[in-house]
């Protein structure tokens, strides 16, 4: 009885000890604590020890490293960071350690800077002696080798023997141990091959297409007579590379898929010149059964299809393809998935089709985490976030991206600008990486001048695009716009001083502010005219090519020195006037360049205001248009139009508009076949006394004649009346041939000979020679 007792007991332990277990068993994996996530080591601190040897940047260090505060701590991105430094050329040795710190790693990193640079020496140069290439090199004895510096140098020289036609020159350059201690000499080896004089350029294999077509878009062209400098009709291997893809591009536009240049023959000719055949396998041509994409997942067909440029039942075109690869980028890009990839498959789909697949690889939607910024040792830091159409936190948008770096390289602060997202070990996020190389900001100008305007000028100018006020003494780094100019001649005393801050206040408005002082004594041989004074202006952006501007000017302006036989109307307009003048401007910009505007548009709109309600002694009020539109054609040709209308008048029944508000035309700015101011209503001795209304409009076709040199043909014609808006003068025309050239710091200079063909009584019908030099904004 006690044993079958014991028993018992002994089963229900025996029960409930299986019952226990097991139910231990099934609530293992919830009862179990959870295997925690490692959290990676983030980097608290960067220190950098120079070793010895050549002194470096510290943020030239930095820039090169991938490894930064707030970083997660990754040994292999570290690895990487010792490669980029040696690649630099900027260090002999480093060494990097690292230690546990609270809350995560920190790095040291001891470099040794290479020698200063000692002699530079050539080897192998015939056509430049060792002096003229060493110009092109420019490598400061002193200073530390930079391998960037020493590559741009053999760059440099490789483009300075292109130039006279050496396509197959090679350069190579090498550093030794100098006789001096801490310096090394570098020593360029240039092979230069031969010269290459281009005598023509010819196709074979082409049908159905013109070589004319092909020819016009080529960068390398037939030697021409007037081809005096520069690499104009010269052979260049990077050119000749360019112009391979080029015909292969165009004769793929009109449908052949698989053309291609299959060899390009140099046919000697005589001496230095040869022939340049570019063998063509142009294949049969084909058209478009059907497009399709693949791999989509986040947008639909509906989404991305509309946008395609490759249709079915038209030409197989390369360029379309292209086209569409960057849509579909720029599609996905712009919204979070930066690694979007775009594959494109052209696909036989018949005897004279094909079929294009774009098959899309998507990744993953990434998010901005943090911004760095290196190499910006004068800018400050904001200067360059303020231009960024991007922020942390927002969605990834590689169009932002690409519109920032353009931003960036348009300040003209930097002479490279580096964005590149880096992987953060956070799912989902990119840090963006920006390293700019500064260049420098400033500029002084001495010298002398002359136009057809103001005759012989002498000048003295200081601009600083890069101020800061607050600076001092270095004065730099805040993104303001400073300038001085002084300039003397026999004909004109000016100064002026001007500060801009393009970002007031911290938002996208430009304030600015001007003192003046000017005697100008060009503009009529019966009177001489001063202003002093000073004006301020706000500008703000609208969108990406427009904006409005209001500006203030407060002037006193005295006309005196009225010669003796002048009329009386000249003589009624002497006196001192205190103008105090509102200004009001919106323009539309378009135009790819300032410099040389090959596309685009200008439209401005304009207003002014000045009265005694504004505190001074002059009540005007006026009007103005202007636009400009310009067109690329073939061969480089570039196609103008501009014109201008202006009206001024007086308030009431007030008196006459004074004549440093009234309206003229001639010379280098508009009708340039007559003498400046010299067109419009005149007193009885012939001398301009301006209208109340101005028209004028300008035709022109300019054309390369040699590199940095271009021709131009035009054709002007304008009126000004003596009443505000009206157009009743006497018409006055001209025509014309100029030359610009594009080698000067200061702007081009614009020589035009322009033939009056229609005149007033006051005008006669000779020629008439301007000269100017600047750019027209």
């Amino acid at each position: 009885m006690i044993l079958s007792n014991l028993s018992r007991w002994t089963l229900a332990l025996l029960m409930a000890g299986v019952v226990s277990t097991s139910g231990l068993q099934a609530q293992a994996p919830d009862a179990a604590p959870q295997e925690a996530a490692v959290a990676p080591r983030m980097v608290q601190a960067v220190e950098v020890i120079s070793a010895g040897g050549a002194q470096i940047d510290e943020s030239r260090i930095r820039a090169n490293m991938a490894t930064r505060v707030g970083n997660a701590f990754e040994e292999d991105v570290l690895e990487q960071d010792v490669k980029n430094l040696y690649t630099t050329g900027l260090v002999d040795n480093v060494e990097i350690s690292t230690s546990d710190v609270t809350g995560g790693v920190r790095v040291l990193v001891r470099v040794t800077g290479r020698g200063a640079a000692g002699d530079v020496s050539f080897v192998g140069n015939t056509v430049f002696d060792a002096a003229r290439l060493r110009k092109e090199v420019e490598v400061a004895a002193g200073a530390p080798v930079d391998e960037t510096k020493l590559f741009t140098g053999a760059t440099k020289i490789r483009e300075l023997y292109g130039k006279r036609g050496f396509a197959d020159v090679s350069v190579e350059y090498r550093t030794q141990p100098s006789a001096t201690q801490g310096f090394v000499d570098i020593i360029y080896t240039v092979s230069e091959g031969q010269r290459g004089i281009i005598n023509d350029i010819r196709f074979e294999g082409l049908s159905n297409i013109k070589e004319g077509d092909i020819r016009s878009k080529l960068k390398l062209k037939k030697k021409r007579v007037w081809h005096l400098w520069g690499k104009a009709g010269k052979l260049s291997n990077d050119e000749l590379q360019e112009d391979i893809r080029t015909v292969e591009r165009t004769i793929q536009d009109e449908g052949y898929v698989y053309a291609k240049v299959a060899q390009v023959r140099r046919e000697p000719i005589k001496d230095d010149r040869v022939d340049i055949v570019f063998v063509v396998d142009q294949g049969s041509q084909y058209n478009i059964a059907g497009v399709s994409i693949e791999g989509n997942t986040v947008f639909t067909l509906e989404e991305l299809t509309p946008a395609l440029s490759v249709q079915a039942g038209f030409p197989y075109s390369a360029t379309d393809i292209s086209n569409d690869e960057k849509m579909l980028g720029d599609y996905y890009g712009s919204r979070g998935y930066a690694d979007a990839r775009i594959d494109t498959s052209v696909l036989a789909d018949g005897a004279d089709t094909v079929r294009v697949a774009y098959r899309i690889t998507e990744g993953e939607k990434s998010y901005i985490r943090k911004i760095n910024i290196a190499g910006n040792s004068k800018s400050q830091d904001n200067v360059i976030r303020r231009e960024l159409a991007f922020a942390p936190g927002e969605e990834f948008n590689t169009v932002k991206i690409e519109k920032s770096r353009n931003r960036l390289q348009n300040m003209g602060y930097f002479s490279q600008v580096d964005l590149r997202n880096n992987p953060t070990g956070t799912p989902g996020f990119k840090d963006i990486d920006i390293d700019v190389t500064e260049q420098s900001t400033g500029a002084i100008n001495v010298g002398a001048g002359f136009s057809s305007i103001d005759s012989v000028v002498g000048f003295f100018s200081l601009t600083q695009t890069n101020f800061d006020i607050t600076n001092w003494p270095n004065f730099t780094g805040a993104g303001q716009r400073f300038g001085m100019d002084v300039r003397v001649g026999d004909k004109r005393r000016d100064f002026s001083l001007n500060i801009v801050e393009p970002w007031f206040m911290g938002q996208r408005l430009s304030l600015g502010g001007e003192l003046f002082f000017r005697d100008l004594f060009y503009l009529s041989d019966d009177y001489e005219q001063q202003n002093y004074g000073a004006a301020i202006n706000l500008r703000k952006p609208i969108g990406e090519n427009a904006y409005a501007e209001i500006s203030y000017t407060i002037q006193n302006i005295t006309i005196d020195g009225i010669a003796s036989e002048a009329s009386e109307i000249i003589r009624a307009e002497e006196g001192e006037f205190l103008q105090s003048k509102l200004d009001f401007t919106l323009a539309h910009d378009t135009r790819d360049s300032v410099f040389i505007t090959r596309k685009g548009h200008k439209l401005q709109f304009g207003s002014l205001v000045s009265g005694d309600f504004l505190g001074g002694d002059v009540g005007v009020y006026g009007f103005n248009f202007e636009a400009a539109q310009y067109v690329s054609l073939p061969f480089d040709m570039i196609f103008s139009f501009e014109g201008a209308a202006r009206t001024v008048d007086t308030f009431g029944d007030g008196d006459r508009v004074p004549i440093f508000e009234r309206l003229f035309l001639g010379g280098a700015n508009n009708l340039r076949g007559f003498e400046f101011r010299d067109v419009g209503p005149k007193d009885e001795r012939g001398e301009p006394i301006g209208g109340k209304t101005s028209a004028y409009a300008s035709l022109e076709l300019s054309f390369p004649v040699i590199e940095k040199i271009r021709g131009a043909v035009f054709y002007d014609v304008g009126v000004v009346s003596e009443e505000s808006f009206s157009g009743s003068g006497d018409v006055n025309s001209d025509v014309g041939v100029g030359l610009r050239l594009f080698f000067l710091p200061t702007g081009p200079i614009r020589l035009d000979y322009g033939i009056p063909m229609t005149s007033d009584e006051f005008n006669d019908s000779s020629g008439q020679f301007n000269f100017n030099i600047g750019y027209r904004f």
